[in-house]
């Protein structure tokens, strides 16, 4: 039993029957609150009263997400606003619609980049209708059946029908960085991301094209995806990613994020996790960032430039531009490194 079900409930030992901290009793199955949400109907059918559902939000068990929606308040407080987002799209599949857009891809575990989760986002098979409310953006157009799959009991767009919406609705950066997400995490391909476009054309679908144009699905994180967009942006030349870099005797130096093979420069995103406390079991960050420091100047010792750039400086774009340039003129005027590539 979790422990906002302790508050709310003290067990009568040898009946089947709980007892509130304010003495009111029922015959009732017990009630383990957990990491669920809870329809009104469903704490009716456990025996639960209208007031004592009423009193459970008012000492703060419960937190209600949705009118005649309730999770406990222990699940909530601390949570990040994808989990708490999660909870509002749970509650909202009470409805009809089938979850979408942003909300589909939390439910599908993609990075989102600076997401909008003021709304749950929910798409219905009809050609009118789409309206936004307090708590929903309803989504109107054709939801084929492939379109549509169940994951921990929701019915939600398919991992490409996602991607394709989202890159019809969102920005070019945010649309890179999901869409990165779903490919890296082998859940679709580019291939069936194109066939929702074309099978349910709106809207949006030139920029969405230009979007799935460019996905790649090496890119392994959202710092690696917005820096693709920067490097886009400034005119760079397009850079391999996660090339493995061979010494002479064919022994791994590393798999670096950006190889700028033919200018004989490496690129570098650092986004710090790394040197945080989420580094891998049994290591530590300063090893890490030794570790990186010795990869690195690995790298130089077979000739490669190695430029870094950090998660601020995705803001500063001509910052990162001015450096890169600079390493391809000196790397201009030494002699092609020495490596091999896999």
């Amino acid at each position: 039993m979790s422990r906002a079900s302790r508050e709310l409930w003290s067990a009568v030992p040898g009946l089947d029957v709980v007892v509130d901290r304010a003495g009111f009793t029922d015959h009732a199955r017990r009630v383990n609150f957990g990491e669920e949400t809870w329809t009104r109907a469903r704490l009716l059918a456990c025996g639960m009263t209208d007031n004592q559902i009423r009193r459970a939000v008012a000492r703060g068990v419960l937190s209600t997400v949705r009118p005649g929606v309730d999770v406990a308040r222990s699940v909530l407080e601390g949570s990040s606003a994808d989990v708490k987002h999660l909870h509002s799209v749970r509650a909202a599949s009470v409805s009809a619609g089938v979850v979408s857009h942003q909300s589909a891809a939390l439910v599908h575990g993609f990075s989102l980049w600076e997401p909008d989760l003021t709304l749950v986002h929910v798409t219905v098979d009809r050609a009118t209708g789409g309206r936004i409310t307090t708590r929903r953006h309803v989504h109107v157009g054709p939801l084929p059946a492939d379109d549509v799959v169940s994951v921990d009991g929701l019915q939600v767009t398919s991992a490409a029908r996602t991607i394709a919406d989202l890159s019809r609705t969102l920005d070019f950066e945010a649309a890179v960085c999901v869409g990165d997400s779903a490919l890296n995490s082998g859940s679709t391909t580019i291939d069936a991301i194109r066939a929702c476009l074309d099978s349910a054309p709106t809207r949006g679908g030139t920029s969405a094209r230009r979007v799935v144009d460019f996905l790649d699905p090496r890119s392994e994180s959202i710092g690696e995806s917005r820096s693709r967009v920067m490097l886009r942006a400034l005119g760079m030349p397009a850079p391999e990613l996660q090339i493995s870099v061979l010494d002479p005797a064919g022994r791994l130096i590393g798999r670096p994020d950006f190889l700028f093979d033919r200018q004989g420069v490496i690129g570098e995103f650092d986004g710090f996790v790394k040197y945080s406390s989420l580094v891998p079991k049994g290591s530590s960050p300063s090893r890490v960032a030794f570790a990186e420091k010795r990869r690195e100047d690995e790298f130089r010792s077979y000739g490669w430039m190695v430029v870094r750039w950090v998660w601020s400086e995705l803001a500063t774009p001509d910052v990162v531009g001015r450096r890169l340039r600079r390493a391809f003129d000196i790397a201009a005027t030494m002699p092609t490194p020495c490596t091999g590539r896999r």
